[in-house]
């Protein structure tokens, strides 16, 4: 066998074991197998002739980009590349579920009093209960009223509250959009304007 075959077989094997290198883990093992084999190829096409090696190299050179796009874009979808890129996971994957997490997002709402010092996290009276809650972005102060405000990955969220904030407003529990301008005591634009 000549040098030019020589170096065809190592290219194809070499670009193979390219192939492989993405389907079979081996640390870069087979990738360094496979550079070996296409730097040999290429050093094979030389010992034939200068224009076989050059126009292996320029084949080697346009070819390896290409194959490597369309590996990368086969590869996710391989046993592997499932296993290692997590795609795209499930609403019920993500959402906690259970009693304990039912219960604590029942509490979204209520009041309570913090009973230690929260920068951020402390623990909260809630219902007669105590709990290990979050402090929303405010220090707040034992003793401090604090409403929740969320419940995210089993963890209470708690900002200070005003019981004032409470009180109904003159217009709850009205139909705010059966009464006039004159009603709900607002000028109407047209009276400002002479």
């Amino acid at each position: 066998m000549g040098s030019l075959t020589w170096a065809i077989i190592l290219v194809a094997v070499g670009l193979a074991v390219v192939v492989i290198e993405l389907f079979v883990p081996s640390a870069g093992l087979l990738g360094v197998v496979a550079a070996v084999l296409l730097i040999s190829g290429i050093i094979s096409a030389f010992f034939h002739s200068i224009e076989a090696g050059a126009a292996l190299l320029l084949l080697l050179v346009l070819l390896l980009p290409v194959l490597f796009v369309a590996l990368v874009k086969v590869w996710p979808s391989t046993p592997i590349g499932r296993r290692i890129l997590l795609g795209r996971m499930r609403e019920e994957e993500v959402i906690l579920k259970g009693e304990h997490y039912d219960g604590l997002k029942q509490l979204i709402g209520e009041t309570g009093t913090a009973k230690t010092k929260m920068l951020p996290s402390g623990i909260v009276s809630i219902q007669g209960k105590t709990y290990d809650a979050v402090s929303d972005g405010f220090a707040i102060e034992p003793g401090q009223p604090i409403k929740v405000t969320a419940v995210r990955t089993n963890r209470i969220f708690v900002q200070p509250h005003d019981p004032a904030d409470d009180q109904p407003t003159k217009f709850e529990g009205h139909d705010l959009l059966g009464k006039s301008l004159e009603e709900l005591g607002i000028d109407p634009l047209d009276s400002n304007r002479s």
